[in-house]
């Protein structure tokens, strides 16, 4: 008779998303992600498969967590410039608060992994594609609905927001405090006024 499963799946990946996320993948051994997780290897390997195949689930859940809170605003049906503005101030405000100092896990893994595995750097440019998917098309319906100037190059103007986005995580990372990281966000949302 086959074992029944003896912990929750989806609270051991909330668990390692986090010791990833605090520790990146190359600095986090099975071990930790045992210790964590409160799962043996076995459970972990059955479950999720190897330690990489572990991380694209975490990286996969993060962005889900951050698409449900973070991107909210800019997955609403004719999203425009309010919810371009709501979602950066979210970001503001995470990125202000004690997680922001982690940055941004999809961040984390592009620099961290994008010269060394093109399958988890393929994963987190994707992710941070569908992002920048998200804002060109607020953008469009700022365009079209008159928010902003018929005339923007919305593919540039979300290239921009993009990087504005990555570049408050790692200023955040850094340690840079709310004022400097407003400034940015304030920055970066001015030529769409």
């Amino acid at each position: 008779m086959a074992r029944t499963r003896e912990f929750d799946p989806a609270a051991a990946l909330d668990q390692a998303m986090e010791v990833f996320w605090d520790r990146g993948y190359a600095a986090t051994s099975m071990d930790d992600l045992v210790k964590a997780t409160g799962v043996s290897r076995y459970g972990i390997y059955g479950t999720f498969g190897n330690k990489r195949e572990l991380f694209r689930a975490a990286l996969a859940h993060y962005a889900q967590a951050q698409q449900q809170s973070v991107m909210a605003p800019l997955l609403k049906p004719d999203a425009g410039l309010p919810e371009i503005r709501e979602c950066f101030a979210r970001r503001l405000k995470f990125a202000a608060g004690e997680a922001g100092m982690r940055g941004c896990m999809i961040c984390n893994a592009a620099t961290e992994l994008g010269p060394k595995d093109d399958v988890l750097s393929a994963d987190a440019r994707g992710l941070l594609d569908t992002t920048g998917e998200a804002l060109k098309t607020a953008l469009e319906t700022a365009v079209r609905t008159g928010q902003v100037a018929g005339n923007l190059d919305t593919k540039a103007a979300a290239d921009r927001l993009l990087g504005a986005m990555i570049a408050l995580a790692v200023l955040a990372r850094a340690g840079y405090r709310r004022r400097r990281l407003k400034q940015l966000v304030d920055g970066a949302l001015a030529p769409l006024a």
